[in-house]
């Protein structure tokens, strides 16, 4: 008997209905996020206010909004009852690459196996972000549905968080700029020459451009291409569209896609409020599985070079 539960926090953007379908905890650890004007928790089911009022108040105060990982208190909250049922959590959490998620939550277990020694608390770095993060939590549940145990889940997950890849483009460059991720300059002349970086995971578990093209229409090719060439078995597989504020390109994207190819399961997310902090408004991209990231990302790059030159 598979005595454990899996358990997401908010970074991962899979709401109830995925959670339900996918036997992940019902419930989940909601991270916080500090706005101008107040805090809240981070709402996988944006039940608090819409999507497009989301990315729309993010936009409006980029670099303004922040976020942090649970308190010990909405911690043990989740865990708690789950450890009394006689249970062991795995929590697959935001990546190391980008924020203090895993540390954090790994001292909190801690804290709370002191009252619970003879239960386990394990704390994936997933090395993964939003809907990265949601399929590598996906294939865990999956996993747990069809009987494998807790330590082969762990081993699972440590494996295959190297092959979740990204594929899409950032349009908003000026939100990236306002929350400092980007000089201005380089926003200013993004904007008026419509490029778009293109980015993949890295090895160490950040988001990084794989590098730009112009105009959409060669961006939707160059990202589908790049998905196609990289991706392992896509028939057989879950892939995920995640925008944000973009979904009529999502559904664009899962046209393109399905002329091409027909993966095992589609879906379309949008990025969660936790992430969508820092992403902002103008994401649309696939995550999917495909071969191991490379630590030095030649082969990423040259893939993404080739594709372009061939347009």
């Amino acid at each position: 008997m598979n005595k454990y539960e899996i358990v997401v926090e908010s970074s991962a953007d899979l709401n109830s209905a995925l959670r339900e379908k996918y036997g992940l905890y019902p419930d989940y650890i909601h991270n916080i996020i500090y706005l101008p004007d107040r805090e809240k928790l981070a709402d996988l089911d944006f039940s608090d206010i819409g999507e497009k009022e989301w990315f729309a108040l993010i936009k409006k105060n980029g670099g303004k909004v922040k976020t942090s990982f649970a308190t010990l208190e909405e911690f043990k909250r989740v865990l708690e009852p789950i450890l009394k049922e006689g249970k062991d959590v795995i929590v697959p959490a935001l990546s190391s690459g980008i924020s203090g998620t895993v540390n954090g939550y790994r001292n909190w277990a801690d804290i709370l196996l002191d009252d619970y020694p003879e239960r386990k608390i394990e704390i994936v770095d997933s090395l993964r972000y939003g809907a990265g993060l949601g399929l590598l939590s996906i294939l865990m549940g999956i996993n747990k549905q069809e009987g494998m145990s807790f330590e082969d889940n762990i081993k699972y997950a440590n494996i295959v968080k190297y092959t979740i890849h990204e594929a899409g483009p950032m349009d908003d460059l000026m939100f990236l700029s306002k929350s400092g991720r980007i000089k201005a300059a380089k926003a200013f002349f993004g904007s008026l020459a419509s490029v778009q970086p293109i980015a993949d995971f890295t090895f160490d578990g950040r988001s990084e451009p794989l590098g730009t093209v112009a105009k959409d229409k060669a961006v939707n090719k160059v990202s589908l291409e790049y998905m196609l060439k990289t991706a392992t078995d896509l028939t057989n597989q879950i892939v995920i569209i995640s925008h944000s504020d973009r979904l009529e390109r999502a559904e664009l994207f899962k046209k393109q896609l399905l002329e091409v190819c027909q993966p095992k399961e589609l879906i379309i997310l949008s990025l969660g409020q936790t992430c969508g902090v820092n992403v902002g408004p103008g994401l649309c991209a696939y995550f999917y599985l495909g071969d191991k990231i490379t630590e030095t990302r030649e082969i990423e790059v040259k893939t993404f070079n080739d594709i372009k030159a061939s347009l």
